[in-house]
This record gives C-alpha cells, sequence and structure tokens, in this order.
C-alpha cells in the first residue's frame, strides 16, 4: 500500500512538473536569429502583478536558474507536501532571486489544478524563499 502510494506520488511529481515546464520551454523568441538579453533587477522596471504580464524570456531565465532536483524539491514544498528544505535547495532559490521566485509561483499558482487555494501557494512560496534567506544564507 504505501509503496503504491510512493509511485502515484512520483508519477503526480513528474506531471506537475512537466505542467510547469512544458509552457516555459516551449517558449521561442520571434526573432530566432536575435541574441536573448538576460533581465536582472537593473532592466527589470516592475515586478509584474500576474504571471501572465510577465515577459517569457523572463519566466524562461528563471526557471534555467534551478536544477532540475532543486525544482522538484521547491515544488514539492510549496505545492505537495513536503516540510524541509536544504542549503543546496536554498542557495539555488535565493540565488535565483525573489522576482523569479515569486515570477514561478505565481505562474503555476494561476493554473487549473492550484486556482483555488492561488493566495495559499503565493504565501507559501513567500515563506519558502523568506526561511531560505534567515536560516541558510544569512
Amino acid at each position: 500500500m504505501a509503496r503504491s502510494n510512493n509511485v502515484s506520488f512520483a508519477v503526480l511529481l513528474f506531471l506537475g512538473i512537466m505542467l510547469i515546464a512544458s509552457p516555459i520551454l516551449a517558449i521561442e523568441n520571434e526573432d530566432e536569429s536575435a541574441e536573448v538579453e538576460y533581465i536582472d533587477n537593473e532592466n527589470l522596471a516592475s515586478s509584474p502583478e500576474s504571471s501572465m504580464e510577465i515577459l517569457p524570456g523572463f519566466l524562461k531565465n528563471c526557471a534555467n536558474t534551478i536544477s532540475k532536483p532543486t525544482g522538484d524539491k521547491v515544488f514539492d514544498y510549496i505545492f505537495g507536501d513536503e516540510k524541509s528544505l536544504d542549503y543546496d535547495t536554498c542557495s539555488e532559490v535565493t540565488g535565483s532571486g525573489k522576482e523569479c521566485n515569486d515570477a514561478l509561483v505565481k505562474y503555476v499558482a494561476e493554473g487549473p489544478l492550484f486556482k483555488a487555494n492561488y493566495n495559499f501557494y503565493l504565501k507559501r512560496g513567500d515563506d519558502l524563499y523568506n526561511i531560505c534567506l534567515a536560516v541558510f544564507v544569512d
């Protein structure tokens, strides 16, 4: 029974990650010959209110700053039942920046599977970032 639950959870986690990654990875430049400029705090005027307003390149850059194992842990912490964090995960999360963390959480939370608890997930994403800053980085 426990083995069945673990397999089911792994399948759901994989599907959730694919739900996140597929639209981000499918985004392409209109002009593929143009080089994508990295977006950082200096050339990002302000954080958008909705992830639908976020530049596709910004989301893609954010997703590329997080490794798959860290992405899995973060997803499970925010949208699943993971209760613990580690130094490596927090290093990547804080290294990507608050704007990236917020944008990626908003993007997933606005999806059909999580929209009903949107504010809960946004708070959970903030909690993760703040815990990482306070405990693992400072």
